[in-house]
């Protein structure tokens, strides 16, 4: 019993870097739902190429496990050097960084639709597509009819979520005049209604500063 815990935690010891990596990934990257179960996967595709980075750059894996018998025991020891281990770490950090860079960027996707492989984009949805490709001023139109402009700050990672904070934000009166906010912006949320966002041309004429008004 003793051994097979040893082996389990050197395994476990193994394998942290790319749920490292994972995580760190998931961090920076908006990527589709997953289970636990994908997130396992995921992580084991990054350890893997992780050590591979490794050991394509030291010719060597960081740890090293020695096994010895003194009589009827079995005694395990563990060889691993802090400048190997940092190396490690690096690779753990750097790795998931150009990946989430990529995705971002879109990277990927331009690849395989330059090549004809597909024609869809390596982001999760239309909603990050968007988002990630223009900022700015924005006009928000909501359910209710009502419309509110400001400059594009903050947005939810996906569309379910329907969220997005403009600064400087004014709402638009039925003639189509700015009424500005006062304060630092407006939230929307899902519950807002949103039901269109407009990118509007750099020339729109900016937020108006006066009093507050309540909107009915």
């Amino acid at each position: 019993m003793p051994d097979l815990r040893f082996e389990a935690i050197t395994v476990l010891v193994i394998l942290l870097p790319g749920f490292f990596a994972a995580r760190i990934e998931q961090r920076l990257a908006v990527n589709p739902e997953q289970k636990e179960f994908d997130k396992t996967v995921e992580a084991l595709i990054y350890s893997f190429f992780i050590y591979l980075v490794f050991t394509a750059i030291t010719h060597s894996f960081p740890v090293s496990v020695t096994i010895a018998k003194e009589g009827t025991a079995t005694k395990y020891s563990v060889d691993a050097s802090p400048l190997r281990l940092g190396l490690l770490a690096l690779i753990a950090v750097v790795l998931p960084t150009l990946v989430s860079f990529a995705a971002n960027n879109d990277l990927f996707g331009r690849f395989f639709r330059m090549i004809r492989a597909t024609r869809r984009t390596w982001r999760s949805s239309i909603w990050s597509d968007v988002f990630h490709a223009y900022t700015g001023i924005v006009q928000v139109e909501l359910v209710d009819g009502r419309s509110v402009m400001g400059w594009l700050k903050y947005y939810s990672d996906r569309p379910e979520d329907a969220s997005v904070f403009l600064e400087r934000a004014s709402w638009v009166s039925a003639e189509g005049k700015p009424v500005a906010i006062e304060g630092p912006g407006i939230l929307l949320t899902a519950q807002s209604g949103i039901r269109s966002i407009m990118f509007l041309s750099p020339g729109t004429p900016e937020p108006l500063s006066s009093k507050p008004v309540v909107v009915a």
